[in-house]
């Protein structure tokens, strides 16, 4: 089975599907028909010529306006689940935040949305193994499936590493001083639909090589277990299995490439799988 495939489910939407809103010229997301409906009703969505644009504000009245409508989303039943975090919503990924939202409404509106995400490995001479989580069968997305060491969304009010150090000690128990030593080494990004909503993703991307003796352990229950396994091992089950959450198969992928595991001579789909790393037009 092809590698490829991931990157196909992962980037699979179509979002001719879906009508953008903005907030005077700029994109800020996409909606479908129930949502972008309650949204004109609310008033925090409205039709100016062709467009839709977010309500007039200052940044503290539209946060206020979207978490009203939140919890009237999720009220009626528009929005299936409720974390209580506060998602940045921007146009890029380098502009200041315009305003926040509820995360699990980000998905309803098609936001562009950030996460960090930690390849924990522990190098040696016969090659790097790879700390793999089993997702808690609790979890209301994903549950049971495999996944990173650590990864979490990307809130408002954090900077990346030190979401990534708060990250690292509640799911794999990694302290601060550990921590530290990640190495950011670059992003991935899609755009995926699952019927939900859009998912329009940048994973900001970490290394962290482990000492022989360090073992995880989850301190916030989302994950049921740790295990290390060999990097072939890994590709082995990305590449003949779907047992990973999709997004992760995609940074395990690039771990792979950058480490030389994947390369121009054993892997010919080598220079597609280098291309498609970053598939998000921003």
């Amino acid at each position: 089975m092809s590698f490829l495939r991931h990157y196909d489910h992962a980037h699979n939407a179509d979002l001719s599907l879906w009508e953008g809103w903005y907030q005077e010229n700029a994109l800020l997301g996409y909606v479908q028909a129930p949502l972008r409906d309650a949204a004109l009703d609310h008033g925090i969505l409205r039709r100016t010529g062709q467009t839709l644009q977010v309500m007039p504000g200052t940044t503290e009245e539209i946060t206020s306006a979207f978490a009203d409508f939140a919890r009237i989303a999720f009220n009626s039943g528009l929005l299936l689940q409720w974390v209580g975090e506060a998602f940045p919503v921007k146009a890029t990924v380098a502009e200041p935040t315009r305003f926040t939202m509820e995360r699990t409404l980000t998905a309803l509106m098609g936001c562009l949305t950030f996460g960090v995400h930690l390849n924990g490995y522990v190098p040696s001479q016969s090659g790097s193994a790879l700390w793999i989580a089993t997702r808690s069968h609790q979890k209301p997305t994903f549950p049971g499936m495999l996944d990173n060491m650590v990864g979490g969304g990307q809130p408002a009010g954090l900077t990346l590493f030190a979401n990534l150090s708060k990250e690292c000690k509640e799911e794999a128990g990694i302290p601060p001083a550990l921590a530290q030593d990640a190495v950011p080494v670059g992003t991935i990004s899609y755009c995926h639909s699952d019927g939900r909503g859009l998912k329009r993703d940048v994973l900001f991307c970490y290394d962290l090589a482990l000492p022989e003796d360090f073992h995880p352990e989850c301190t916030d229950g989302e994950v049921d277990s740790f295990e290390k396994l060999p990097l072939a091992d890994v590709l082995d089950i990305i590449r003949t299995t779907n047992r990973f959450k999709y997004n992760c198969n995609l940074v395990i992928l690039d771990f792979a490439i950058r480490h030389g595991a994947l390369n121009g001579d054993n892997t010919p789909e080598y220079l597609a799988l280098c291309q498609r790393r970053n598939q998000l037009e921003l």
